[in-house]
């Protein structure tokens, strides 16, 4: 048997249990013996891997950057830049079923964390949302908008598609978050003409 890689996948395995159930419970009511027993590893190893909940939620934190990057360089591979930002907004569509019963995973854990009285979870947190705007204004300074603009209509876009996904959480609403992102899409197409 090879540690090294038992060892990864164990960690990785954490990891994703932790994302899960963070997503789906939230941040304060996960314990670590229930991302053990989601992962299928013994409660006592979890302190081998994340000596603390704080740094596992770190390190989910970090796996959610890592999946967002991977999206973010998928879609600039789309032309133009504008048609990247509709892919933005139609992102959630991809699991509305998941936004409607548990909320945006980003967003979610964000606020969840901005609650913590640890600044180093909170800076993670708010890290998550930042790379949301701050590819969002990369994108329309594609489009020609100079930085300050752009970075103002990233902010207001980002803000409405999380507005949209706690609006559809909340009232349960699928139909809500379809409706809203189609407005939003409009918007976005006035901005950017």
């Amino acid at each position: 048997m090879n540690l090294a890689y038992d060892s990864t996948t164990k960690r990785k395995e954490l990891v994703r249990a932790a994302k899960e159930l963070f997503h789906q419970k939230g941040f304060p009511r996960t314990t670590l013996a229930k991302v053990a027993r989601r992962a299928g590893v013994p409660l006592g190893n979890v302190h081998y891997y994340f000596p603390s909940k704080r740094s596992l939620a770190e390190a989910v934190v970090e796996a959610h950057l890592v999946e967002l990057r991977s999206s973010f360089a998928a879609w600039e591979r789309t032309s133009p830049p504008s048609d990247r930002l509709r892919l933005l907004v139609r992102a959630p569509l991809g699991a509305p079923d998941s936004v409607i019963q548990f909320g945006c995973p980003h967003g979610s854990l964000c606020q969840e964390l901005q609650k913590d009285e640890d600044s180093v979870l909170t800076k993670a947190g708010a890290g998550l949302l930042e790379a949301w705007v701050e590819w969002a204004q990369q994108q329309f300074e594609a489009c020609g908008r100079k930085a300050l603009e752009a970075r103002d209509l990233a902010e207001q876009l980002v803000a409405s598609i999380q507005g949209t996904m706690l609006m559809a959480r909340v009232l349960g609403s699928r139909d809500l978050l379809a409706l809203q992102l189609s407005r939003l899409e409009t918007w976005l197409g006035v901005e950017l003409s």
